[in-house]
């Protein structure tokens, strides 16, 4: 996670678990630790950039499940090579 002491806000980097430990509350963990962390350092904000697709349903439930909602969604663009 990364603490932006201008603008009083966090952002956490996508936050993920071994598949060989996923469901044992481990990302849930860390999430609620982390925003613990930044509420002490005075950042009451916190944003996460995640797949929240509809093809990942579990990283997108793990982030709700902690209190994150939906604000605003990416639109990648890509550019090819001219003439290749």
């Amino acid at each position: 996670m990364w603490l932006d002491e201008v603008n009083r806000t966090a952002e956490f980097e996508p936050v993920g678990t071994h598949p060989g430990h996923r469901r044992r509350g481990l990302g849930r963990a860390m999430l609620l630790h982390g925003m613990q962390l930044v509420r002490a350092a005075g950042a009451p904000h916190a944003t996460v950039a995640c797949l929240g697709a509809p093809g990942h349903p579990a990283a997108r439930g793990l982030y709700h499940s902690v209190g994150f909602r939906e604000f605003t969604r990416d639109a990648p663009l890509i550019k090819t090579r001219a003439g290749g």
